[in-house]
């Protein structure tokens, strides 16, 4: 387990080895991140059984491989973030920013489950408020309009012919008088549009060119008294209907009910057909209306319950900073957290693969101070004007593993141990019992490459030619081969 939490603090176990002491903060770190995994993968398990609606099963896949991305996004915060340098708050500005918009959305659903009661009986109530407002539409619209005035020509229709027809019609409920006061309220407006063409033509005005008893203002003339006694006509055949509708004698009421017996049928069909349509349009707003179960409306609820109680309010407030709080965690802690020992030992072995690398692709460090005084020994690969011979190419391992072993048996050091001090010991035989020269400039011809070790251990050594070679300037403090703040590691 401890394993697994120091991958997820993004750590490098090899370089961890060489400080134990801060196993236990990248330990912190990496439990910081499984715990919002967690907490992101409940969050998602709530947000799809109780708004969206999935099953309870099928929705664990999907909410573990949620967490599953928040751990991957969580791992890359941490990591990415410099544990010191100038720079370091310019490059964790946008990080603390995306890990703050995780925690809000991560938050909300379980915000949202701790008070899933009250917001259940909310919805309740958002439902029948929006059910009371779809019918008062519905009363207003064509349709219930429709609905009211054929239920009460029925009713009016039924009570005649129960009455035998001596309950008197309503002129307003009866047909043949709305459709006699249509036709008269159309010729009433052609009549009003005749007068005033007339009018124009007579006496001048908008659109009149010419004013005066001429052809156009008799035509208008003839044209408005037609229509004036077309209104006359309907008014007495509505007049009429009305008597019809009110008599008291026999024949009237005989007349009635035959009539109304007649009508009875036609305006029950008709009322039968817009009640369906009212009723169609109410079955699909309730099915809408039962089914919107989303995260919106569990929003909505929400605000509402807590914005009738303050203390609802303060407490949905307070669980939701506490777990932004959480979700925050793992920026937070590396943020705060110190540099120690992991970091300087990072860093060196940032140096060392670099400088290795550099030395396998045949690529010096281009050092921006004053380069060593080094004479060019006529047998150096290096010296001024010499390329190095085209056989030497692929001898440089055989070259840098003679030169480590020099190094090595002269400090008594492990070769396999490259972040090990590397200061040079004093030779166990005076330098007159060596047998074999030590290796001089020449030796550099043989691969014609820069090798990666270091020459302290060289420069130590009694009686041999590396011992006039000067202390590079990045041994003498002199110069950084980087920058302190440089976050390419």
């Amino acid at each position: 387990m401890r394993h697994f939490l120091v991958s997820l603090s993004g750590a490098r176990p090899d370089v961890l080895k060489r400080c134990s002491s801060e196993r236990v903060k990248f330990e912190g770190i990496g439990g910081a991140v499984l715990t919002t995994s967690v907490l992101a993968t409940l969050s998602m398990w709530f947000a799809l059984t109780s708004a969206v609606g999935v099953e309870r099963i099928v929705a664990v896949p999907l909410a573990l491989v949620w967490g599953l991305i928040i751990m991957s996004l969580d791992r890359w915060l941490v990591s990415t973030i410099p544990a010191e340098g100038a720079r370091r708050w310019k490059l964790a500005a946008p990080r603390v920013a995306m890990a703050l918009l995780l925690g809000a959305v991560i938050s909300t659903p379980l915000v949202l489950q701790i008070f899933h009661a009250e917001i259940d009986a909310q919805i309740v109530e958002i439902k029948q408020r929006r059910v009371d407002t779809f019918l008062r539409g519905q009363d207003r619209s064509s349709v219930g309009q429709q609905v009211a005035a054929w239920r009460k020509t029925v009713t009016d229709l039924q009570r005649v012919v129960t009455s035998k027809g001596d309950v008197p019609l309503d002129p307003s409920a009866d047909p043949r008088i709305k459709g006699l006061t249509t036709q008269r309220d159309t010729a009433q407006r052609q009549a009003d549009t005749s007068y005033r063409e007339w009018q124009c033509q007579l006496y001048g005005g908008d659109g009149c060119t010419r004013k005066g008893d001429g052809p156009l203002a008799h035509a208008s003339e003839e044209a408005y008294r037609k229509a004036r006694a077309q209104v006359n006509a309907l008014n007495a055949q509505i007049e009429q209907r009305k008597r019809q509708l009110t008599l008291d004698d026999d024949d009237a009421k005989l007349a009635r009910y035959d009539q109304a017996r007649a009508e009875l049928p036609k305006a029950q069909a008709q009322l039968d057909a817009a009640t369906r349509r009212q009723n169609d349009l109410q079955r699909s707003f309730d099915a809408r209306n039962e089914a919107n179960k989303g995260l919106l409306l569990r929003l909505q609820a929400l605000n509402e319950v807590s914005g009738r109680d303050s203390t609802l309010q303060a407490a949905q407030a307070l669980l939701f900073l506490l777990f932004l709080m959480i979700e925050c965690l793992p920026v937070a802690v590396k943020l705060m957290m110190r540099p120690g020992n992991y970091e300087k030992i990072l860093k060196l072995a940032a140096d060392q693969e670099m400088w290795e690398a550099r030395g396998a692709y045949g690529v010096g460090y281009q050092r921006s101070g004053p380069a060593p005084d080094r004479a060019a020994a006529p047998g150096r690969a290096d010296a001024p004007g010499r390329a190095p011979a085209p056989d030497q190419a692929g001898q440089a391992t055989t070259f840098d593993s003679g030169i480590r072993d020099i190094w090595y048996n002269q400090d008594s050091m492990s070769a396999e141990d490259p972040f090990a001090s590397r200061a040079p010991a004093p030779p166990s035989e005076p330098a007159e019992a060596m047998t074999d020269p030590a290796p001089g400039p020449e030796a550099a011809a043989v691969n014609g490459e820069p090798h990666s070790i270091d020459d302290a251990a060289l420069r130590g050594m009694k009686d041999t030619r590396t011992s006039q070679i000067p202390e590079p300037p990045e041994r003498q403090n002199k110069i950084q081969l980087y920058d302190e703040d440089d976050d390419f590691f």
